[in-house]
């Protein structure tokens, strides 16, 4: 379900290559290392991948066939990754234009570039077995991160991503964020409510240009229960904090972790 900021903070609720990362069924692939913890100046890649009349994804196929080609060929460059399914929407509401969120930590930037290059076209073809969607992909930078390490996040779990768009002439104060806004949400909202938060700066779009989103959030849900009835209670303080941030309307996407890596 897509939902608006204010929504969620009451309680209501290279090439295109990068778009085919995955990940696994529970758990690394057999074999592969634990690489170190993704950490704050490390890059970390967005990709969103539309819904609509017509668009399919196949978030099982992703999860289960295409990954066994991404860890083999790309192995150690990469850290971590989360496949996030979005939540259907409710009974009467209308439906989301997201089917899915991916973010793929890197560990190696240059050596996982080098990758691309070398198997790119091997998974392009692989493509249109999960999606005939034209997915939004960029590079972002970690520049905060508050909570649980990323390791802790487990298959099932609740995650708000909260994506910034991106135009000329917008405002999004990256130091007010990390040095105000995030610290004051998980004041509120506490350790009960929210299980890790990582903001991340959009630094670049998948060929060179402009990111679509200036920046993107990842909350991740404790408890449901408590999340909401924080929101509740202190959504109107939050919503108040926003214009010194922020000069556009962000949206938040409700999703679940599906796949992990």
């Amino acid at each position: 379900m897509s939902v608006t900021r204010r929504e969620i903070v009451t309680g209501a609720g290279a090439a295109a290559t990068f778009g085919v990362l995955g990940a696994t069924v529970g758990g690394l692939w057999p074999g592969r290392a634990l690489a170190a913890e993704p950490g704050v100046g490390s890059t970390c890649m967005t990709i969103v991948y539309p819904a609509g009349e017509g668009i399919k994804f196949d978030a099982d196929y992703y999860r289960d066939h295409h990954l066994k080609t991404i860890m083999t060929l790309y192995g150690k460059t990469i850290s971590r990754f989360e496949l996030r399914t979005v939540a259907a929407a409710p009974a009467g509401a209308p439906p989301s234009p997201y089917a899915a969120a991916v973010n793929i930590w890197v560990a190696d930037l240059d050596a996982f570039n080098k990758k691309n290059q070398e198997h790119g076209p091997t998974l392009v073809k692989d493509v249109p077995n999960f999606t005939n969607g034209q997915p939004s992909i960029q590079f972002d930078k970690i520049l905060g991160m508050m909570g649980s390490p990323a390791s802790a996040m487990k298959l099932g779990d609740g995650c708000i991503t909260i994506l910034y768009p991106n135009s000329d002439g917008m405002r999004f104060d990256v130091d007010y964020y990390k040095g105000h806004h995030m610290p004051l949400i998980m004041s509120l909202y506490g350790k009960e409510a929210i299980k890790r938060f990582e903001m991340r700066k959009g630094d670049s779009g998948q060929t060179g240009g402009a990111a679509k989103y200036i920046g993107s959030v990842n909350i991740y849900v404790n408890d449901a229960k408590a999340f909401a009835a924080a929101g509740a209670a202190h959504g109107k303080e939050l919503q108040a904090d926003v214009p010194k941030f922020s000069s556009v309307q962000p949206t938040a996407i409700q999703t679940t972790i599906h796949g992990i890596g």
